[in-house]
């Protein structure tokens, strides 16, 4: 299904929708295999370490979120809990198949998170906005088997709270519409201050002391733009103001490029070796470079940082960094894992146990806007371009690390130990990134 975008030229005929895909990770695994279904589900987090996602399932048996996987393990045994590594590729990638039918069945929308999404909708194109969010749900699942809550509304405040709604109270079947509707006072009564878009912490306790403890509370603000102004600043008046349906956020039409890129990751194993640890720089150091041109980026800096166990001796110095500047940025991968071995040799010391290393691009600038040196012997030149571009759509092709460096570890055997490795001990299949584990139909 698409949208006329002619129909969009009345800005008064548009609304907006908050779409959010549920429990996003524990039904990404669902989705591959059906065995999972109303089972209780955890995500871990890198090396395995707690919970950083839950199916309902999970909630309900009351693990929080931070959970250390080793505490919990007999708990999770106990209670037939299925526990499983964070599958990024895979994550990542359902994400962009759902923004992709997002695409299709809206005019506009803004990529808000890996898992949630903002759509402009027009009333003019549809009257009956319960229905069409009704289709937006179904046709994503239909398309991609995720279960997704739309929450519809004048403004994309009132919408999230719509979602958030819709997702909780099971009578609304995963879709609410706010627009011209009699029972929004009710929902925004029942709402904490804390639960609304913008408002945080530190704020919730100063509002409070104003009896403001609820969206309700919030709304009936816009009155009183100079108590507004005096205690919620510019940003704040929007947030009464969009809590009363008058939209001041439109859509971003883009993502704003990052101004640093990190890549930091544990080791399997706490390290001694330089060669190993030179072996998980490189490799964050190409996987740093991967997300730099894919911005269209060059990075002026770049800082490699080993980090020792801090408990061992609280009193001791425990991080070691140091960084290098190219005289003319760069995204060619070589360059940057040979400044970054030279770094890591320079701050490794042999006795010191790392449990961790960091790699971070700073001074970012767009690949179109770099002041060339003709005598530069670092020059990023078209050569270099040309073969990183090459080598970026291999991997996207067939799959990451189909084309690699050997820095990274690459002439390892397949079966050999490598300890800087994150431990992924419940790691599920790459079923839409990995040649090798794409599922194939049985013969009955």
């Amino acid at each position: 299904m698409n949208i006329d975008p002619g129909s969009f030229n009345n800005r008064s005929s548009i609304v907006y929708a908050m779409i959010d895909c549920n429990n996003f990770y524990a039904s990404c695994e669902r989705v591959f295999n059906p065995k999972l279904e109303g089972k209780p589900i955890v995500i871990l987090s890198n090396n395995d370490g707690c919970v950083i996602a839950r199916s309902e399932e999970a909630k309900d048996l009351g693990i929080p979120m931070g959970a250390p996987e080793f505490k919990f393990r007999r708990f999770f045994k106990d209670n037939g809990v299925v526990v499983r590594s964070s599958n990024y590729p895979l994550y990542g990638d359902m994400s962009r198949r759902v923004m992709e039918v997002l695409r299709n069945l809206t005019h506009d929308i803004e990529v808000y998170s890996i898992d949630e999404a903002f759509a402009e909708l027009s009333t003019q194109t549809y009257s009956d906005l319960n229905e069409y969010g009704r289709v937006i749900k179904q046709t994503i699942y239909q398309w991609t088997g995720l279960p997704v809550s739309v929450g519809i509304a004048p403004s994309k405040t009132l919408a999230k709270i719509a979602n958030e709604t819709a997702k909780r109270n099971l009578t609304y079947k995963g879709v609410l519409n706010l627009c011209n509707n009699p029972g929004t006072d009710q929902i925004l009564k029942k709402m904490p201050l804390q639960k609304v878009w913008g408002i945080g912490h530190n704020l919730t306790i100063r509002l409070n002391r104003f009896d403001v403890n609820t969206a309700y509370d919030l709304k009936q603000k816009v009155d009183y733009k100079r108590w507004v102004r005096k205690h919620l600043n510019v940003t704040g008046l929007r947030t009464v103001l969009e809590l009363n349906g008058l939209p001041c956020m439109q859509l971003s039409e883009a993502l704003e490029s990052r101004k640093g890129i990190l890549t930091s990751r544990m080791f399997g194993k706490p390290l001694y070796d330089l060669t190993e640890i030179e072996e998980a720089v490189s490799t964050y150091i190409s996987r740093a470079a991967e997300k730099l041109r894919a911005q269209h980026s060059l990075a002026s800096n770049m800082q490699v940082t080993l980090i020792g166990d801090k408990f061992k001796n609280p009193k001791s110095k425990y991080k070691y960094g140091a960084y290098t500047s190219f005289k003319v940025p760069t995204a060619h991968t070589p360059t940057l894992i040979h400044a970054g071995k030279q770094i890591t040799r320079s701050i490794h010391l042999p006795e010191t146990k790392y449990k961790k290393a960091a790699i971070m691009l700073t001074g970012l600038v767009h690949n179109s806007e770099v002041q060339m040196d003709l005598f530069d012997p670092e020059l990023y030149t078209r050569q270099q371009y040309t073969l990183m571009e090459c080598i970026d759509q291999i991997n996207t092709r067939h799959g990451r690390n189909t084309a690699a460096f050997a820095a990274t570890g690459l002439h390892r055997k397949n079966n050999e130990a490598v300890d800087w490795k994150m431990n992924q001990n419940f790691l599920s299949k790459r079923y839409t990134t990995e040649w090798e584990d794409i599922m194939i139909a049985q013969a009955r």
